[in-house]
């Protein structure tokens, strides 16, 4: 869709580039047939103006369809964006992740690439958003299980020494 979108864009390009060297030749014969008194040339200027007339109102037609094609391409690559992250996320944190919340996650996801294969542009938007805010809740609950335990159990020793004079400290030898 994008490579379409970006065909149409160059063709808009074309079509603008020529809209605007037919109004140049065009003040330009306007003025010669002013200066010439050219009657012809005048007739033969104000039928461009028609054809210069059309290709504007034909731009402004197409001015919202171009921008709704836009929109909908920011939408699903927004889309395909939260699927690898959520794709990352849940390779990364999964262990880390409730598992109810892991189990909506992928059915969040599930839907969300049906809608993209569907082009179900509302359904897409909707999905986008209840995906973003599983991902904050996941994001929530794996930042409170790492505060209640903060080492994830490594490191944690138990001793019967109470030795409170005890000192770690690092040293050099001098020679």
């Amino acid at each position: 869709m994008r490579i379409r979108f970006d065909e149409q864009l160059k063709q808009l390009n074309k079509e603008m580039i020529n809209m605007g060297t037919m109004i140049e030749e065009s003040i330009g014969d306007a003025v010669k047939a002013l200066m010439q008194q050219d009657v012809e040339l005048a007739q033969k200027v104000m039928a461009g103006d028609e054809e210069i007339d059309r290709m504007v109102k034909e731009a402004e037609a197409n001015k919202a369809e171009d921008e709704k094609k836009r929109k909908d391409i920011e939408t699903r690559n927004k889309a395909e964006q939260m699927i690898n992250e959520i794709d990352k996320a849940l390779a990364e944190q999964g262990d880390k992740i409730d598992a109810n919340q892991k189990q909506q996650a992928e059915q969040l996801k599930t839907e969300l690439k049906t809608a993209l294969d569907n082009n179900d542009m509302a359904t897409l938007e909707s999905k986008m958003s209840e995906l973003e805010q599983m991902a904050q809740q996941m994001a929530s609950y794996a930042y409170q299980q790492q505060q209640a335990n903060p080492n994830g159990g490594a490191g944690q020793t138990t001793s019967n020494n109470n030795d409170d004079n005890v000192v770690d400290a690092d040293f050099e030898e001098k020679n």
